[in-house]
């Protein structure tokens, strides 16, 4: 290569990555945390070191160029590439600062998160960590645009060759009612998740399955809002032991109770881009599962009993 040719450079291969995963050079500075006149810059860099075009933008149309979609898999590769040098480096204690990005889920915040964080600060003093707290879905596209780095989700969530998963827990399903109230009460109504969520779509097919079909009426997107609306009306919800033991002030709005149809359950787990961070996820689950044990389990045999016994930790095989 000439002096003089333009400079190929890592940071205008992750532009170019996020540009295309965004389909929109706004979009991908919100992901990156930049400007779009900084990602248009990068990818014109790029695309004049390698000589060719490889993205056709206007007002009106964002696409791939043939020489974009070669280039596409090459560069994902390196990204991955270099991210699990990163973490070779992180594991050998010859790092730069290493910074994780994680998605996680809600039923966590209030009893793991802090301690798990924690736990992974003291692992790699050196590493910024961030996280955020999102629907499982959200965090399968946060993981696939490059936002974030781990993700927390069920398996709901299509299987595809360039996730790699690492179970965690299975989260037993049960039925809760407001307190003083039973839910086999045919007069006290059904509040629901959204139909749009994991969990709403796999509560419905089960009812479905089951031959029930309560009358439709308010539907919540977080667990909050659908205890706080049970109480409220009387009613009765089905949710999850994780749900019911991760929601604040759960306990004073609702009674867990067993469910009237065939036991189901969901599985949590960890999801990261397959072989971009090493051994990473493989730690970083592990420790999971041990502050799940030890923050979320004995919670559950004191408060749920016997509805209790199907949530259980899954070791990685």
């Amino acid at each position: 290569m000439n002096q003089d040719d333009p400079p190929f450079t890592f940071r205008a291969v992750q532009n170019f990555v996020a540009a295309v995963e965004a389909s929109s050079v706004t979009r991908a500075a919100h992901v990156l945390g930049t400007s779009p006149s900084s990602v248009s810059q990068q990818l014109a860099s790029l695309e004049a070191a390698l000589g060719a075009r490889l993205i056709e933008r206007s007002a009106r149309q964002f696409r791939l160029t043939r020489a974009g979609n070669l280039f596409l898999e090459p560069a994902k590769a390196l990204l991955d590439d270099v991210g699990a040098a990163k973490v070779r480096l992180a594991l050998a204690d010859q790092t730069p600062p290493l910074s994780l990005r994680i998605a996680s889920l809600e039923e966590l915040d209030a009893t793991v998160t802090a301690p798990w964080l924690l736990n992974l600060s003291k692992r790699f003093p050196k590493a910024s960590l961030s996280l955020i707290s999102g629907a499982s879905h959200e965090n399968h596209d946060a993981l696939s645009s490059r936002s974030v780095d781990m993700t927390l989700a069920v398996d709901t969530v299509a299987k595809v060759d360039w996730v790699e998963r690492h179970p965690i827990l299975r989260d037993p399903f049960i039925r809760v009612a407001a307190i003083g109230t039973e839910p086999g009460d045919g007069s006290a109504p059904m509040i629901r998740y959204e139909p749009n969520l994991p969990i709403g779509r796999q509560i419905e097919a089960h009812l479905r399955r089951s031959g029930q079909a309560p009358a439709r009426g308010f539907a919540f997107s977080t667990n909050q809002a659908l205890f706080a609306m049970t109480a409220e009306l009387n009613g009765w919800a089905i949710t999850t032991a994780l749900a019911y033991l991760g929601t604040p002030l759960a306990q004073e709005l609702v009674t867990p109770h067993p469910l009237d149809t065939p036991r189901f359950s969901r599985q949590l787990e960890l999801h990261a881009r397959a072989g971009a961070l090493g051994e990473l996820p493989t730690m970083i689950a592990r420790d999971l599962r041990s502050c799940i044990s030890q923050r979320i389990l004995p919670k559950a045999a004191e408060r749920l009993g016997d509805l209790g016994a199907d949530l259980a930790i899954i070791q990685n095989t």
